[in-house]
């Protein structure tokens, strides 16, 4: 291998589909070959296969199945020390960690002259777990892996904030640099049908967990029958409430309208033909999906939370709601099928500020990032 180029490992463990995957898929495969060797690490999972047909991508993996899984921290440590020896093994090395997890893992076993990166991607003041120990846990480990790192990397806004309100970093310590969605491959897809339908298709997209509102969202879809009686509510994704909010759509008589596809690997197809997209979420640090869908020209309703405000900008390029509240809910989704200009108003605007996002950007900005600390 060349002996000028930066050695960088990017660890996480998780491989699922969903957009701590896609954005790591798109780091690896827009980083500048010329300037870094990559190596990933994670688990055998969609983000392993993807990698693996990219080219110059070297992938090891790792299950990293719990918080105190001494198996895979040895393994960690050996593919770390065997990545350092290979080629020149003076070549400068930049660990490059998602998630507490992996940030945790690597922190205690990284070559001491590794450069260390760490990305938050899931804490801010709204992210609760239903386990108080386990939310403390969670906290201590990233207060260790935060205090360990030399660059701390928030996905928005909101991240950062709590990053430095609970003292986890310095001001000083931490960027924000958000997501980066492969805009050529969402862009080219664009939506084939015009918001008037008197049968509106309304979706969404992510994990059934207590964090994504689903349920609330099913509440104002009840709502929402009441004035397009043709409308159907399209669910993409899995996850631990599934059964629940199946129960839910029985109980409010609506589950002949109301489809729940599972997790799909390429929702691209299903998502170009929605009337709207809606992310009803409690918590939602960064919100790729809305990212997504104003790639597809899909008007975009989003809750007012975490990071979510980094992308919408109320009433300009999509409507902004209150969590948790169905009734407020329901009313902008309804305003925007009642209103085409605005729908296409929103369209528009959505496609222009998606453009901040390219992945191409994002991953310069981390370049940059890696490049002043090796100097």
């Amino acid at each position: 291998m060349h002996s000028g180029r930066i050695k960088l490992v990017i660890v996480t463990a998780d491989s699922k589909v969903g957009g701590g995957s896609s954005h790591i898929l798109g780091l690896v495969k827009n980083m500048d070959r010329e300037k870094f060797e990559i190596h990933l690490i994670c688990p055998t999972g969609y983000l392993s296969k993807r990698a693996k047909e990219q080219r110059g991508i070297d992938v090891y993996n790792v299950l990293m199945n719990s918080k105190f899984d001494l198996e895979s921290i040895f393994k960690l440590r050996g593919h770390l020390r065997d990545i350092q020896a290979s080629g020149n093994p003076f070549s400068p090395m930049i660990i490059h960690t998602h998630g507490p997890r992996a940030g945790f893992f690597s922190s205690m076993v990284a070559p001491r002259m590794a450069k260390k990166v760490y990305t938050e991607h899931i804490h801010d003041e709204n992210y609760r777990l239903a386990s108080t120990l386990n939310g403390w846990i969670q906290k201590t480990i990233l207060r260790k892996v935060c205090s360990s790192q030399d660059v701390v990397l928030a996905v928005s806004s909101s991240v950062k904030r709590f990053l430095v309100k609970k003292k986890f970093v310095s001001e000083h310590q931490v960027l924000v640099i958000p997501n980066g969605l492969d805009i050529e491959i969402w862009s080219g897809q664009k939506r084939k049908i015009e918001n008037s339908s008197n049968n509106p298709v309304i979706g969404t997209l992510g994990s059934l967990n207590s964090q994504k509102g689903h349920t609330y969202l099913i509440k104002a879809f009840q709502l929402l029958v009441k004035n397009f009686e043709g409308a159907t509510l399209e669910i993409i994704g899995d996850g631990p409430l599934r059964d629940s909010l199946k129960s839910q759509v029985k109980s409010l008589k609506i589950a002949g309208q109301v489809k729940f596809l599972g997790a799909k690997e390429n929702p691209i197809e299903y998502m170009r033909d929605w009337s709207l997209f809606v992310l009803p979420s409690v918590s939602e640090t960064f919100g790729i999906a809305v990212l997504e869908a104003m790639a597809l020209g899909v008007p975009v309703v989003a809750s007012k939370v975490g990071g979510i405000p980094d992308i919408v900008d109320h009433e300009k390029n999509g409507l902004l709601v209150t969590a948790k509240n169905p009734i407020i809910l329901s009313r902008a989704m309804i305003e925007i099928l009642n209103h085409p200009v605005l729908a296409s108003k929103l369209r528009r605007e959505g496609e222009k500020r998606v453009l901040e996002f390219d992945i191409r950007k994002v991953v310069r900005r981390i370049e940059d990032v890696y490049l002043k600390l090796v100097g």
